[in-house]
């Protein structure tokens, strides 16, 4: 009975509509808190007038996820006209955090939608995205460094003039690149020292997780999956999980940026984080060596003026 039933976050109880929750009634039993149609009061939720902690069916997940989504992209739309660029940012945080909890195909399709509101908003100011992508955050979490990609790659796509629809699809590969890494032990990826040749083996399974995670949603362009299994692969062959030299132009894209965002906002114990100059020199490095693509190098450059 039990494992019919999955937990559900508390912060975002008020959200749940067209789904009904449970409590544990005992250790056999879930009782109905909230039927379907219906929304928890939200100060209900803050004054902890609920049980500790209520459930959803598993059968039931993805569709209660479409409820937080669509919330999430209400806020999103508002905090976008009241002009709180701190705020926007927040809301899209929050919201990749929360669909990365739970990475089923019908959570994870739903982030198009949100990228699209992002892009439809912000096309036609890239000061927008730069200012978007340097507003920081105290704690750095994959959904983090996912959406500053998302954002990078959005005004990388704006430099090169590309289409909507193009600049969507990139949006989109960057901010599931790293999906993967949801199946990923969160000790080693938090771990404040560096990380055995285990762990990292571990680590460098994420790409592959990313894949076939992706590959059981309904995108229309294969890119979304090839640039989470490829974002890590080297031009070179030295890269991994598979050692490839022919990448696709997205995932030659993203490798780039995914670099350098890591480069620039994650503090480790063993090292800080570098200002843009000298991480831009790092990678320079991989791209003389044949490992990075020169050529999106030089425009990515440009894309940061």
């Amino acid at each position: 009975m039990q494992t019919n039933y999955t937990k559900v976050r508390k912060s975002n109880l008020f959200l749940y509509q067209s789904v009904p929750l449970y409590f544990k009634a005992n250790a056999e039993r879930f009782g109905i808190y909230k039927p379907a149609g219906i929304y928890l009061k939200e100060m209900r939720v803050k004054e902890n007038l609920i049980p500790r902690q209520l459930y959803l069916k598993k059968t039931d997940k993805a569709k209660g996820m479409r409820d937080v989504q669509k919330a999430f992209n209400k806020q999103l739309k508002y905090d976008i006209k009241s002009n709180n660029l701190q705020n926007v940012k927040t809301t899209v945080v929050q919201l990749v955090d929360e669909m990365f909890s739970e990475p089923s195909s019908g959570v994870l399709e739903g982030l198009s939608s949100t990228v699209n509101i992002i892009v439809g908003e912000y096309t036609n100011d890239p000061e927008i995205i730069k200012n978007f992508w340097q507003i920081s955050d105290k704690d750095y979490t994959t959904a983090l460094h996912s959406v500053n990609v998302m954002a990078l790659a959005i005004r990388y796509a704006i430099s090169q003039r590309y289409n909507k629809i193009k600049t969507k699809l990139l949006g989109l590969c960057a901010l599931l690149h790293d999906v993967g890494k949801t199946k990923t032990d969160q000790e080693i990826l938090k771990a404040p020292r560096k990380l055995s040749d285990e762990e990292f083996a571990k680590i460098k399974s994420h790409p592959t997780q990313g894949y076939n995670l992706l590959k059981r949603c309904k995108f229309s362009n294969s890119e979304v999956k090839l640039t989470a299994l490829q974002h890590h692969e080297k031009l070179d062959g030295s890269g991994y999980p598979n050692g490839l030299t022919h990448l696709s132009e997205f995932s030659r894209i993203i490798s780039i940026l995914d670099c350098f965002e890591a480069l620039t906002n994650d503090d480790r114990p063993y090292r800080d984080s570098m200002i843009p100059f000298k991480a831009l020199d790092l990678i320079q490095k991989d791209v003389i060596a044949g490992k990075l693509d020169r050529d999106i190098f030089a425009k990515f450059i440009y894309s940061l003026l």
